[in-house]
Order: structure tokens, then C-alpha cells, then sequence
């Protein structure tokens, strides 16, 4: 199990470094409007380098896993569950739209996979996309996917 961990750490230190050679093309300093565009994405990197680095360290420090499989029998269900939907959705992005496909996939996942109590699952299917809305739409000024279906409810006339 701990080859499996060397490799994605290796894999996310490499990540890591593509992503900070492109986010340092971007002024990274600060500009008359706010940090540079290329500010947020190089922090991001560096965690996302310090973090894989600490990851590989421990697995290096690891003792041999022996026989054990890196996924136990019956664990790749919960991977299944999750990822497929997400699939779906990102496959329905144009039809969907991100507020809309997070939302149907926030309630299918509260609900199958965490078997909530309806109020919950409302409350975490309509209140993290409606965040997400505020925060991209109205604070960032950055217009994401709406997706067919939000845009002829939303503008149609």
C-alpha cells in the first residue's frame, strides 16, 4: 500500500509543479485593483507542493504493507457511487449548469450514499449552491455554467 501512496504523492508534487510554472506567467504581485491574477493559483501550488512532499515523506517512512490490497474488498462501491453521478453531471453541464447538476447531485448523494433526513438534504442542496451562486455571480463578478435550464427560467421574457 505504500508504493500506492509514493506514486500519487510523486504524481501530486508533479501536479504541483506544472500548476505553479503556469500560475507564475500570471503577475503574481499586487496590482492598483488587488493581488495579481496569478496570486491565489501560485499559493495554491505551493500547499498543494508542501502538502505531496509531507505525503510522500510519511509514505517513504511507512512500514511495508505486505500483502494488503490498496482498496479492500467492497470499498470500491462507495467510489462508484460517488464518482458516476459525478460523472453525469459534468456530462449534463450544458443542460444542467453547475447550480442546477450541484445541486441534483448534492440531494442524490445526501440521500443515497448519506441517507440524511430530508431538511438536511434540502437545506445542503439549495444553500451550497445558492452560496456558490453569491459568492461567484455577485461578489467575484465571474459568470459560471448555467446551463439550458436556469437560462430559460432566468431570462426568459
Amino acid at each position: 500500500m505504500h508504493r500506492a501512496g509514493q506514486a500519487m504523492a510523486l504524481a501530486l508534487v508533479a501536479s504541483a509543479i506544472l500548476l505553479l510554472r503556469e500560475a507564475v506567467r500570471l503577475p503574481v504581485a499586487w496590482t492598483p485593483t488587488g493581488p495579481g491574477a496569478g496570486f491565489f493559483p501560485t499559493v495554491l501550488a505551493i500547499g498543494l507542493a508542501f502538502n505531496a512532499i509531507l505525503i510522500l515523506l510519511k509514505s517513504l517512512q511507512a512500514a511495508p504493507g505486505g500483502d494488503r490490497p490498496f482498496l479492500p474488498p467492497g470499498a470500491w462501491k462507495p467510489l462508484v457511487a460517488a464518482f458516476l453521478p459525478m460523472v453525469a453531471v459534468v456530462a449534463l453541464i450544458d443542460y444542467l449548469g453547475l447550480y442546477l447538476g450541484g445541486a441534483l447531485y448534492l440531494a442524490g448523494y445526501t440521500l443515497f450514499v448519506g441517507r440524511h433526513r430530508p431538511v438536511t438534504i434540502v437545506l445542503v442542496s439549495v444553500l451550497i449552491p445558492l452560496g456558490l451562486f453569491l459568492i461567484f455571480e455577485r461578489w467575484f463578478l465571474l459568470l459560471l455554467p448555467k446551463g439550458v435550464i436556469l437560462e430559460y427560467l432566468l431570462y426568459r421574457r
